[in-house]
């Protein structure tokens, strides 16, 4: 794996510090921390540039921070994680809580809201 999946990685990347900003139309997992889940997070902000908005550092998990709607594919998961992902499955295990609805198939997940 080429890309280096760590929390402080992620955390520099797309850590939310001014909580006041947040989309009033939220979405997105809360995951378990771990190199699986660091590369989720980096799998959704590449699949969707504009309405990911980073992710909220919570102690014991992180919440994955959208604005009504976030898709995780499977073959972008699997390119940042350089192996192939049982999907659905390996995304839900770590994922404890979500906001929004969900969506889960074969080869992604979605996580939106009907306005």
């Amino acid at each position: 794996m080429s890309l280096e999946l760590t929390l402080e990685s992620i955390l520099d990347k797309y850590q939310i510090t001014d909580l006041s900003k947040l989309p009033q139309n939220i979405v997105g997992p809360v995951l378990t921390k771990d190199e699986f889940s660091y590369g989720v997070v980096e799998a959704i902000a590449r699949d969707n540039p504009n309405t990911f908005k980073g992710v909220i550092d919570r102690g014991s998990y992180i919440r994955v921070v959208g604005e009504r709607e976030l898709v995780l594919n499977k073959t972008t998961l699997e390119e940042v994680l350089g192996r192939e992902v049982r999907f659905p499955g390996e995304v839900e295990v770590r994922m404890s809580a979500f906001a929004g609805k969900i969506i889960v198939r074969g080869d992604y997940l979605k996580w939106y809201l009907e306005l």
